[in-house]
């Protein structure tokens, strides 16, 4: 009789369970989830590898394109989308969303429009473009400062056009600048909590002498 006991009493502690149910049961659920986990994550990577594809192939059409042809690439793509039963909006998402795999990708941009108003714009800037062109840096400062003495609303006028020119030249080196002084600020920051954390009397030294600094 004990024997018996003894036999139970290990079968029933042998019995595994998964949320209060008998493992054995679970089994064939959790086997068909990991068989179909695999054969979903294949063909979500042959979706993926295809897409890539056509992602190159969209983009080999679209890079360097002007506007025009650009938006009749677009709707010809959107109705390739619409053809299979999508919605005007639902073809417009998803050639959206492609274009900006694209820029992601391949660092596409897409191309301005070419309305009366903004290709006059553009003339214009390249005409102003052109004109300082042959002006070192050094030359544009000097001519600015002429006509800042002189103050009138032509001079301010070209002022701003000499201050545009000097920004788009040196706009890399701009954002460089900006970067790094953002990298300090935040290196700064990040160093004041920390001495403010620590309480010590070293941290509170090195905090007051950092303030007298910034003044």
């Amino acid at each position: 009789m004990a024997q018996q006991t003894s036999t139970a009493i290990a079968s029933a502690i042998a019995v595994q369970t998964i949320g209060g149910v008998p493992a054995v049961e679970m089994q064939q659920t959790i086997f068909a989830i990991g068989e179909e986990t695999l054969a979903a994550e294949i063909l979500m990577a042959k979706g993926e590898e295809a897409r890539a594809i056509l992602d190159q192939n969209l983009f080999d059409i679209v890079k360097g394109l002007p506007y025009t042809e650009f938006m009749l690439v677009r709707d010809f793509h959107k109705a390739g989308a619409i053809d299979k039963g999508k919605t005007d909006d639902a073809a417009q998402k998803i050639w959206e969303r492609q274009i900006k795999r694209l820029g992601t990708t391949f660092d596409f941009v897409v191309p301005k429009s070419e309305s009366k108003d903004a290709v006059r714009k553009a003339e214009a800037k390249a005409k102003e473009i052109a004109k300082l062109a042959e002006f070192s840096d050094d030359d544009l400062e000097s001519r600015k400062a002429e006509l800042l003495t002189k103050g009138d609303d032509k001079s301010c006028t070209m002022v701003k056009k000499i201050n545009a020119e000097l920004t788009r030249r040196n706009a890399a080196e701009i954002d460089k600048a900006k970067a790094e002084r953002k990298a300090i600020s935040e290196k700064l920051i990040a160093r004041v909590k920390e001495l403010a954390k620590a309480g010590t009397d070293d941290a509170d030294s090195l905090l007051i002498s950092a303030l007298q600094l910034l003044g």
